[in-house]
């Protein structure tokens, strides 16, 4: 089970405690995106484990397995032991995903504070960067509030699926809801709906949840990666830090705001507006509330205001534009 180190990467060491489980191969690939070299080994080769890794991580999934020559040895050798519950860890989803790869992280090296970190973050985490060659032609926000998940519905309904469009959802909400408001918007069956986690890849046709716990980036390859939060933020998650964050890492963004109340989405709509972006809003006769919206249609930055379907066909006609 053994890999070759990658040269100048830092080593970790992963000791399988029973079997290798999903939560496994999910740390080893964040791992290696975070610029370590990864060594993989089963509880019956502690004769072989290398001497020079400092940190391992006991991925416990079998508890009823003897570990005291195992912990023995590697006190001898002063390495960190990191002890990681598979059990756990298989079932974890979204945001706490993503807190529990932050704690590991931070475990190994207290300077990982920010997921991910890879070695070549500075060249990865850049602006400008360019989906086109993923086959995402065109980048929306649909931000929303009170009334929003309806609208949602209604609005990613009226798509094939197979448009090059990478739809980013901002619904104001709080951290327990994020699991069933993915599940919610899924249901349109048409354009599937998943939650923005660290190491997954953007593809075209597909909306992403923004996260209440962090903000996220797009690296240069098309990964997600994902940031501590603004700490002055408006609402979680906050529109206007989305679009910020948007504007600072690609090409070109658009806003559609559908129905909610709140100031938060304002100012994110004036900084698409000004940069070059499209921005859309739900008519106020089919919110049930239209403050974001009225907001953004008084400034005069409104390009199309209607029904979600009607937003939804506006979008599509764009790529004819």
């Amino acid at each position: 089970m053994h890999e070759e180190s990658v040269v100048d990467r830092p080593a970790v060491g992963l000791i399988h405690i029973g079997e290798a489980q999903p939560s496994a191969q999910f740390l080893i690939n964040q791992l290696k995106v975070s610029g370590y070299s990864v060594e993989q080994y089963n509880l019956d080769e502690i004769s072989v484990l290398d001497a020079d890794i400092q940190t391992f991580i006991l991925n416990l999934f079998d508890n009823d397995l003897n570990l005291d020559e195992l912990i023995s040895h590697l006190n001898m050798n002063n390495a960190k032991i990191i002890f990681n519950d598979a059990r756990i860890s298989n079932e974890l989803v979204g945001w706490n995903k993503n807190r529990w790869l932050r704690h590991v992280l931070h475990k190994i090296d207290q300077g990982n504070d920010i997921l991910p970190k890879s070695m070549s973050s500075t060249d990865q985490q850049v602006s400008g960067v360019n989906l086109s060659k993923l086959g995402v032609e065109s980048v929306w926000v649909l931000a929303a509030s009170i009334g929003g998940p309806e609208s949602l519905i209604k609005f990613l309904k009226e798509f094939d699926g197979d448009e090059p469009f990478l739809f980013l959802i901002v619904q104001h909400m709080d951290s327990e809801f994020v699991a069933m408001m993915q599940k919610q918007l899924d249901k349109n069956n048409q354009i599937p709906v998943r939650l923005a986690q660290s190491g997954n890849r953007v593809i075209p046709g597909q909306a992403l949840l923004v996260p209440v716990d962090e903000d996220i980036v797009i690296n240069a390859d098309g990964m997600i990666g994902v940031k501590d939060i603004n700490p002055k933020r408006m609402s979680t998650p906050c529109i206007d830090d989305v679009c910020y964050d948007m504007l600072e890492n690609l090409d070109k963004v658009n806003i559609a705001v559908f129905s909610g109340m709140a100031k938060d989405g304002v100012k994110g709509a004036t900084n698409v507006f000004e940069n070059g972006g499209r921005v859309i809003t739900q008519s106020a006769e089919s919110c049930v509330v239209s403050a974001i919206a009225e907001e953004v249609r008084k400034l005069k930055m409104s390009m199309f205001d209607g029904e979600p379907a009607a937003m939804a066909e506006y979008i599509k006609q764009t790529l004819t534009k």
